[in-house]
């Protein structure tokens, strides 16, 4: 008589350190599946967020308490630094042999950086092959960062406890997030339109089946959306951010919540618009047409409404991601509801799945 042994392999803890909400999620394999094992999320004081400092020391104190009160497996973890302290471009450059290629990013950075670029930690990705200045040439997505907030984030990772293993950025989690749904043939050449809509920014990513080929970080979030409110009818910044999240979760009057979008809407057209620019330069870059269809995801993203205004102006099918779609989750996991898309999760799962796609 046999015996099936189920295998549970932990994989590393995503650490999504978002401009107001950290959230920590860990997925291991089981019986050739994989399970959402432990997931907390807590928010950041709004007076500790512009300070690196403060916002550290709170996050090593508010991890260690996370990782003592749920079953989260051992302390390996991925990194995903928040989006205000990446600097994110893509470039056009020669073709030419990789040893080279290290070089010429940086001199197309020379002086674009909002710091000295020796002070800089500096990689690229390749995103497919133009057509520009007459001949084919190698499109990169750069990313950079200062070498003073990376030692930082780091260092308050080693006070909380944990061991990095890993240093990622929102656009790469969030294709990595989708990637295990993607097993059709078909599915290697569409394109997807992701976009990630936080508190501070919006991430625009796209991406040919399960490869990231476009990233760009807009400086427009839920809180341009609160200070237009706040501005639009004279009240405090955080009454027009309740009133915002009581939208959100269906407890605004239907005539109110028409009146807010009313107010709303030139933000919302100037986000719809940034992201047009971002898909009109990635189709005459590639020479290819329109995307496939917009994925919403994000804190933003629990509003419906929101959303579809902003695909509306796209002119694209679109849905609300679900990071925990094809993921066997735990009975009673606190501060998530059964059948419900859970759109803010898809960095943290992301960073951790990261090291399952990536085997």
């Amino acid at each position: 008589m046999g015996l099936k042994l189920s295998i549970q392999k932990p994989l590393p803890i995503g650490v999504d350190l978002g401009h107001s909400t950290l959230r920590l999620a860990q997925l291991r394999h089981v019986d050739g599946g994989l399970e959402l094992l432990a997931a907390a999320a807590a928010e950041v004081p709004a007076p500790l967020r512009e300070d690196l400092q403060k916002c550290l020391g709170f996050q090593a104190q508010l991890i260690r308490q996370i990782l003592a009160s749920r079953p989260f497996k051992g302390r390996r973890a991925v990194l995903c630094l928040p989006s205000h302290s990446i600097f994110l471009q893509s470039v056009k450059l020669p073709m030419s042999p990789p040893s080279e290629v290290e070089n010429m990013v940086r001199g197309e950075l020379e002086g674009k950086l909002p710091y000295p670029i020796e002070r800089a930690v500096i990689r690229s990705l390749p995103a497919g092959t133009v057509y520009a200045d007459g001949g084919e040439m190698q499109e990169r997505i750069v990313i950079a960062v200062a070498r003073d907030d990376l030692d930082a984030y780091l260092g308050m990772a080693h006070k909380a406890g944990l061991e990095v293993v890993g240093v990622d950025v929102q656009a790469c989690a969030v294709v990595e997030c989708f990637q295990h749904l993607l097993r059709r043939e078909s599915d290697e050449d569409k394109l997807t339109l992701f976009v990630d809509i936080g508190s501070s920014s919006t991430q625009v990513v796209i991406a040919r089946g399960k490869k990231l080929v476009f990233a760009r970080s807009l400086a427009l979030g839920g809180l341009t959306l609160d200070r237009e409110l706040q501005s639009a009818v004279k009240i405090p910044l955080e009454q027009a951010r309740q009133a915002r999240r009581r939208m959100a979760e269906g407890q605004a009057q239907p005539g109110a919540e028409d009146e807010l979008f009313r107010l709303l809407d030139p933000k919302l057209a100037e986000i719809a618009d940034e992201i047009a620019r971002c898909l009109v330069y990635y189709e005459r870059s590639f020479n290819v047409n329109a995307v496939d269809k917009a994925v919403f995801l994000g804190g933003e993203a629990n509003n419906s409404r929101l959303c579809q205004c902003i695909a509306r102006r796209l002119n694209l099918p679109a849905t609300i991601g679900d990071p925990m779609a094809g993921l066997r989750l735990p009975q009673g996991l606190e501060g998530f509801e059964a059948g419900k898309p859970q759109p803010s999760w898809a960095v943290a799962i992301g960073l951790s799945l990261g090291a399952h796609c990536a085997a």
